[in-house]
């Protein structure tokens, strides 16, 4: 483990028309080790990778034959890390000038922080990114105690960070250990927490860490935000975490938060998704997430919600829809979600 440096991990597979964008996003940073671990892909990709390698000294390429599945790969690329930190960049992602340098101070000021982070930019194609002035200093660096950082987490039951624009400590990382099959949507929610609950947590505010790419070929579009299976898969992120808390009081505090947050979470998704337009079986999906969301709390529901239940069978999505009575709730609702991810941008919590 090489202090100082810090190892870009790369995860590839069939992802040929990003790859080289991503790699050479990441390879221009001061002082890193960017590893490309090839997963069988069938497209162009490991020819791709193969340039890359023979092009940048600072590149490495590790070549598997075979692909066993998201979490497979990026185990794979948690085991080849040789520097003293590490990142771990999507090839369909990309780092913005500094990103690396602007975390790793912090890491080496703060021996004690485990995991920094900062804003991030979804973009589709780089060409619709607006230059942005990367290189204007950033804020004061706010840490947080671990405990406090997963509180915060179990009371939103949010995940805040995308993962392109967050930075790792090695040691923490051998620490916690690899990441859990079972978590195949919300592997990195997991992980950030195990992080968390070892050591501290830093947000670096000011420009963006990263570019997170959005598109259709996407490992997420498999769980769509606010589906049974996106809530399903929260949590188990967290249940997996609190597997690994051997503090009693600790476990039992963050479980009765988690479960809270989610219950009253997919309440609501529920009534969301029974109007959506498009939406395939979408009053038997919304009864899911009702069943869900009683079965994680039964004590979450409020006074008359069985009540406005029952009216919104009785009217039928299109006209629940319209109805007068049900627009404020969904007014607030959309108004406290747009004031937390402003105020993601500024502190790195919901």
């Amino acid at each position: 483990m090489e202090p100082g440096l810090v190892t870009v991990m790369v995860p590839s597979y069939n992802y040929a028309r990003y790859l080289r964008e991503c790699v050479e996003s990441a390879v221009t940073q001061d002082h890193v080790d960017v590893c490309i671990v090839e997963n069988g892909s069938t497209d162009e990709s490991p020819e791709i990778a193969r340039e890359l390698a023979a092009q940048y000294d600072n590149v490495r390429l590790i070549e598997y034959p075979d692909n066993h599945g998201i979490i497979t790969s990026l185990n794979r690329c948690r085991h080849a890390v040789i520097g003293e930190f590490s990142i771990l960049l999507c090839a369909d992602d990309c780092l913005t000038p500094g990103a690396v340098a602007r975390a790793r101070e912090v890491m080496e000021a703060n021996p004690e922080v485990g995991m920094v982070y900062g804003p991030v930019t979804t973009f589709a194609e780089r060409a619709e990114v607006q230059d942005e002035p990367w290189t204007r200093p950033s804020g004061e660096p706010r840490l947080r105690r671990g405990e406090d950082w997963v509180d915060e987490i179990c009371r939103t039951g949010e995940n805040p960070i995308r993962t392109p624009e967050l930075m790792m400590r090695t040691t923490v990382n051998q620490q916690v250990g690899d990441l859990d099959p079972r978590c195949t949507h919300t592997s990195d929610l997991n992980i950030w927490l195990r992080i968390a609950a070892v050591s501290d947590v830093a947000f670096v505010p000011g420009p963006s860490q990263a570019l997170y790419r959005v598109h259709e070929s996407m490992h997420s579009g498999n769980f769509p935000f606010f589906s049974p299976s996106d809530f399903r898969q929260r949590w188990m992120a967290f249940a997996a975490f609190l597997e690994t808390v051997d503090d009693p009081s600790k476990r039992f505090r963050w479980e009765a938060l988690a479960r809270r947050a989610l219950a009253n979470d997919a309440s609501y998704a529920a009534t969301r998704l029974f109007v959506a337009p498009g939406v395939e079986d979408r009053e038997r999906l919304a009864e899911e997430l009702r069943a869900f969301a009683d079965e994680l709390d039964p004590l979450h529901r409020r006074p008359l919600d069985g009540t406005a239940w029952a009216l919104r069978r009785r009217l039928g999505p299109e006209r629940t829809r319209r109805f007068p009575g049900f627009l404020p709730r969904a007014a607030w609702h959309r108004l406290t979600r747009l004031q937390s991810e402003r105020r993601e941008q500024r502190s790195g919590l919901r």
